[in-house]
């Protein structure tokens, strides 16, 4: 383990009327145990878009003083992530819609490989899914992630989606985000995140779960067939024919090979070493 002063991680929970669900992802944030054994620190920014039920009650009920609840009416979503990057001053950055969940070992993995390896900016782990009964259905290790495909949308059309819930990244990376373009956004906020954090690094993949995305039914994106997509293609640079090409090649590769284990930009445990180690740049 790398040692050094605890780093603070910044989780932002954007919220509206989820009273029954924001306990469960402030209890998994505080249940982290990198928070017990010293090598982090928590903020957790509530970005409560005025709320009629009892969310900021539940929140504030919990009584810890590393919750902040900020209550006020928002135009959606990612306006309220936008106020909480605006705020967000640690060390580490994520956000989690309430009901979500972060594996308890997440910050001490992502403290681990970030404090090592100062070139990386942003990580991702293993695609997670559960069901509304939280059980686990699906995990996938994702294959090397390319910059270019995130600026011509490839990721989220032609190419997988990547997971929020277990995305996490250097707040230094949150000066390169417009705040109101974000704030715009309707569904796809996440993706302008990424577009914007690609524009400038590489992501790294860590060969461990680190949050899950759990299928409920009335998910937005549900609702409206297709506006996700829509919405992405607004917020890209118009691929070239060669870039559409090269990406259905990839996703027919991606179908049909699992991710190697030395591939490029992974990080995976050396058991002999016993430390989270990059296998390739």
């Amino acid at each position: 383990m790398v040692s050094g002063p605890a780093m603070r991680f910044v989780i932002i929970v954007p919220v509206f009327n989820a009273g029954a669900k924001i306990t469960r992802t402030l209890e998994s944030l505080l249940a982290q145990t990198a928070l017990a054994d010293g090598t982090a620190r928590l903020e957790v920014l509530v970005m409560d878009g005025a709320s009629s039920d009892d969310t900021c009650a539940r929140a504030e009920a919990i009584g810890d003083p590393r919750i902040t609840v900020v209550s006020a009416p928002d135009r959606g979503m990612y306006d309220a992530l936008a106020r909480g990057l605006a705020r967000a001053e640690g060390d580490v950055t994520g956000y989690l819609p309430a009901g979500e969940t972060l594996d308890p070992h997440a910050f001490a993995v992502a403290a681990e490989v970030l404090g090592r390896y100062p070139e990386i900016a942003w990580i991702t782990g293993h695609e997670v899914t559960r069901n509304a009964a939280g059980q686990i259905i699906n995990c996938r290790l994702p294959h090397p992630f390319h910059r270019r495909f995130f600026d011509c949308g490839m990721y989220g059309t032609r190419l997988t989606v990547l997971q929020q819930e277990s995305t996490l990244w250097r707040s230094a990376l949150n000066g390169l985000v417009d705040p109101e373009r974000l704030a715009g956004c309707r569904l796809a906020g996440d993706y302008f995140l990424w577009r914007s954090f690609a524009r400038a690094h590489e992501l790294y993949v860590i060969d461990t779960a680190i949050g899950a995305f759990t299928v409920e039914p009335g998910q937005l994106s549900k609702q409206e067939p297709g506006a996700y997509r829509r919405e992405l293609r607004s917020l890209r640079r118009r691929p070239a024919l060669w870039e559409r090409f090269a990406a259905l090649l990839l996703r027919q590769y991606i179908k049909r090979i699992r991710a190697g284990r030395r591939a490029r930009r992974l990080v995976r445990f050396d058991h002999g070493a016993g430390e989270w180690r990059l296998t390739r740049h």
